[in-house]
């Protein structure tokens, strides 16, 4: 990372703390999402199991989705989006620096400024609910390395969904559709366990699940050392893809801007 990726960084990081109240609201709507989904599986496990879940995993399961949620929705979609709807993009290509590195490194500052809030609401949550602990040390160790790989997936996401803005000139639908992807087909509304055969499938076979399925699958040992290295193997391939599937995809749409005088 170059010293101008860190400025870019530092810069939104900067304003995404300078908003303290809407910065405390999100974190404090998060932990209230957090306690409903509690109180509704608690009544729906109860003393038993469900999809292989008893009432302490799920604790730890929910938990988990607390923070991939809080640290996926914390980038800066909308500064990324407004950079091509208002045409700045235009300016930016006469400077001499990479649009995508630039707005990576605004990305993974915006999500930065969350970690603070994430860290403390998950170490409150593990204090007064007491989830199952993590399978082993070395499932703890992964589940971190998981967790690192949601900010260059949601950055990759994000990405690319800003740029379908050269073609709608909207992106508040786009938005919600990305959403909307990610809380289902990550399992953050419900356990990928729980759904059809044939609905795993798919959700395996999209980089969404890696946001909540695979750190929660780490962490409480739903699959071996081996499956474990194969699950951040798949993070970062991900991670690789979306980053030149974005330059490929900027490369044909940036045709579409004109730069008045050139």
């Amino acid at each position: 990372m170059s010293s101008l990726d860190v400025a870019f960084a530092t810069v939104t990081f900067k304003r995404k703390i300078a908003y303290k109240t809407t910065w405390i609201f999100s974190v404090l709507f998060g932990g209230w999402s957090l306690l409903a989904g509690l109180a509704v599986w608690s009544h729906i496990i109860g003393d038993g199991e469900i999809g292989g879940y008893d009432w302490p995993a799920m604790r730890a399961y929910l938990i988990i989705g607390f923070l991939t949620a809080t640290l996926a929705w914390s980038g800066s979609d909308w500064e990324m989006a407004n950079r091509i709807l208002d045409g700045h993009v235009a300016i930016d290509l006469t400077k001499p620096v990479d649009f995508q590195r630039a707005r990576a490194a605004e990305y993974i500052g915006g999500m930065t400024a969350s970690v603070p809030a994430a860290v403390l609401g998950t170490a409150a949550a593990c204090l007064i609910f007491r989830p199952a602990p993590p399978a082993s040390v070395l499932a703890a160790a992964l589940t971190i390395v998981s967790v690192l790989f949601i900010f260059p997936l949601a950055f990759g996401i994000s990405y690319l969904a800003t740029l379908t803005c050269f073609v709608t000139q909207r992106f508040l639908g786009i938005q919600w559709a990305k959403d909307s992807l990610v809380a289902f087909f990550s399992g953050m509304m419900v356990p990928l366990a729980l759904m059809p055969v044939w609905l795993q499938g798919i959700s395996w076979a999209l980089p969404f699940v890696h946001f909540t399925t695979t750190p929660a699958s780490i962490y409480l040992g739903r699959v071996d050392t081996a499956g474990a290295l194969g699950l951040l193997a798949a993070q970062a391939a991900w991670s690789v893809g979306l980053w030149y599937m974005g330059r490929l995809i900027w490369g044909r749409l940036v045709k579409k801007v004109t730069i008045h005088g050139g």
